[in-house]
């Protein structure tokens, strides 16, 4: 008789904990992560004035095309998602927590699906620009800071990174797979969807697979696997700055946001008339005859004169 497999515990992976490291919390759990950036380890990072968390800016990228990854040509489009959040922004009172999550997107050309993004873009306006002048972009972004890469799924998008400047990805201080990240505080053993993870962790999302929601939606999840991993501690581990830590980042997380109005127009009268069916001819001959025989019907009731008199009189 096969043994039944008791509750999977989920796999403690590296990138969680990274992720208790950058956030300070989990103190009593906190070791270096078995594999970290060969270019800078993340032990290094400075800590905020007064707390555990480190200084370091957390950049969520998602890109999406429909022409491959492998070379990257002028005659591809892109839509590009770039979401900051900066560790700095929780040492302060935090007032709009829907704030706390700086998000951008790019197109690089005006084909169909960059349009579609374009349109359904939930975090800001969507710029144009030139797949070559993206690195530029993120150069500025990220100017000044030690950062963390961060994708649901990321392997893709560091390809795409790698093929337009190999030392962006270089120089980060920690790349993060949030499918990775999931796998313990939901005790997790299988890959999750972004969509069935923003769903377990209770985070109302719209308008998936636009390059620049994805990225925003994924720091969002990240945030809430913090609060779930640090909440799995012993109670009597957990201090009141972790406490704080986690509503914060639950207010980050679960923040309201406005929904645009889409609306689709009703199609015009010559149009509705000419898309109802035709009827043919010996259907309207069916119809006619069906409507002299149901007016001959009501005529031969016993009280259809007395209605014919009773509307004359009324008439009258």
């Amino acid at each position: 008789m096969a043994s039944v497999p008791g509750p999977h515990t989920g796999i403690l992976r590296d990138e969680t904990l990274a992720l208790r490291q950058m956030l300070g919390y989990r103190h009593e759990a906190v070791r270096e992560p078995l594999v970290v950036h060969p270019k800078l380890d993340i032990k290094i990072l400075a800590h905020l004035p007064g707390s555990s968390i480190k200084d370091v800016l957390f950049v969520s990228i998602d890109v999406d095309t429909g022409g491959g990854y492998q070379v990257i040509s002028p005659e591809q489009s892109f839509h590009i998602g770039i979401s900051l959040f900066d560790t700095r922004s929780l040492t302060k009172p935090m007032e709009a927590p829907a704030t706390a999550i700086q998000s951008y997107q790019y197109i690089t050309k005006e084909s169909k699906p960059c349009k579609w993004a374009a349109e359904h873009f939930l975090f800001g306006d969507t710029e144009s620009i030139q797949v070559s002048d993206l690195m530029r972009r993120l150069a500025l972004l990220t100017q000044g800071r030690e950062y963390v890469l961060v994708a649901h799924g990321i392997s893709e998008d560091l390809r795409f990174l790698n093929n337009l400047d190999p030392n962006f990805v270089a120089n980060a201080c920690y790349i993060l797979d949030i499918v990775n990240a999931a796998q313990h505080p939901l005790q997790l053993y299988y890959r999750y969807s972004l969509e069935k993870l923003l769903e377990k962790l209770n985070i109302r999302y719209d308008r998936l697979h636009v390059a620049g929601n994805d990225a925003h939606f994924a720091l969002r999840a990240l945030l809430m696997l913090a609060v779930r991993d640090g909440k799995m501690a012993a109670p009597e581990s957990i201090t009141t700055a972790d406490k704080e830590l986690f509503q914060t980042l639950d207010a980050i997380a679960h923040a309201a946001y406005t929904l645009p109005v889409w609306t689709e127009k009703p199609p015009k009268p010559k149009a509705a008339a000419a898309a109802a069916p035709k009827l043919g001819i010996y259907t309207k001959r069916r119809l006619k005859a069906a409507k002299k025989a149901s007016k001959r019907l009501l005529q031969e009731l016993p009280f259809a004169k007395e209605l014919d008199e009773q509307d004359a009189h009324e008439s009258a």
